[in-house]
């Protein structure tokens, strides 16, 4: 059954420099181009752990989208819901220093920020098949909105983004199946005040289960290199890295942090797609993960699902 995701689409810039960058002065870097955008990384990674996936977002008219559009689609994305539109791509630039580390990042996200409601429908017939809808929360909150209401019965997962994005899910909590955040953007989704805020990020496991008691089904709650937090209505898990055949994995070696999250987020719905158990399926997620950590880009050339499924 296919999965549908809607959210960003950007050409990403990659920045990977041989020395700290410092302010006021070049630096030398590799320079590469990418896609990228949360439901485009998803998407992509979707498509390479076996899963048909349908995108929609919106890109610009440069000829620069119509390469990024034919790589898509060569990758295995269903692009029929990509809309095109006036404004530039979005474009995302990273700088990362040479542990991986992400120095300073700028985002150019107008075309996918001006987005109202309808502007993504009516729906592909992809996308009425699928099974599992995809939101990110670079949308408008109006057309979150809109997109949760028309998901109708399927399950509806999300991703908060970032701290600044993640109260535009706030009216849609209670239909979330799924919710993927950190402890920042748990803070800022549930709204609390300055002294709460800093209790609850201190505290995961309540912010968590704040976000359960407020209606999401099950929350994904990343800690940094800590174990994930899995919150459901049954209690609270914490989910190491751990191998294929379910023993303690070694820490990654990052190269580049980008997309790590995205990686979790696809693995966790491959795994799911492929009828695993919720738990199982972010242990596979977390796989996903680690070697988007040890390589650059968003998506791993490593990655495809016996990489990531458990052997038992």
């Amino acid at each position: 059954m296919p999965i549908a995701a809607f959210g960003a689409i950007h050409l990403d810039t990659i920045a990977h420099a041989d020395r700290r960058i410092l302010r006021e002065t070049s630096t030398p870097a590799a320079l590469a181009v990418r896609p990228g955008g949360v439901a485009t990384n998803v998407a992509r990674a979707l498509a390479r752990l076996d899963c048909r996936i349908a995108l929609a977002g919106r890109l610009g008219r440069e000829a620069e989208a119509d390469g990024l559009l034919a790589q898509l689609a060569a990758e295995g994305v269903e692009t029929g819901a990509i809309r095109r539109g006036e404004l530039p791509s979005g474009r995302y630039l990273a700088l990362h220093d040479p542990d991986g580390a992400l120095a300073a990042a700028v985002v150019d996200a107008r075309i996918t920020e001006t987005l109202e409601p309808g502007a993504l429908l009516p729906l592909t017939e992809a996308q009425e098949a699928a099974g599992c809808w995809f939101l990110d929360a670079n949308l408008p909150k109006p057309l979150l909105v809109e997109l949760a209401e028309t998901a109708g019965e399927r399950m509806l997962a999300a991703d908060a983004v970032s701290r600044a994005k993640a109260a535009r899910l706030g009216p849609i909590l209670p239909r979330l199946d799924l919710l993927f955040c950190n402890r920042a953007e748990a803070v800022a989704l549930l709204g609390r005040g300055e002294e709460d805020g800093e209790q609850l990020e201190e505290d995961s496991a309540e912010a968590a289960s704040a976000l359960v008691e407020a209606g999401v089904k099950a929350v994904v709650m990343t800690r940094g290199a800590a174990p994930v937090l899995l919150a459901t209505g049954s209690g609270i898990d914490e989910i190491s890295l751990t191998t294929c055949d379910g023993a303690a994995a070694p820490p990654p070696r990052i190269v580049d942090v980008t997309g790590a999250g995205d990686a979790l987020i696809a693995g966790t719905l491959a795994g799911l797609e492929h009828g695993l158990p919720l738990a199982q399926a972010v242990a596979a997620g977390m796989r996903a993960a680690a070697l988007t950590l040890e390589c650059a880009g968003a998506v791993a050339d490593a990655l495809d699902w016996p990489a990531i499924a458990p052997t038992k």
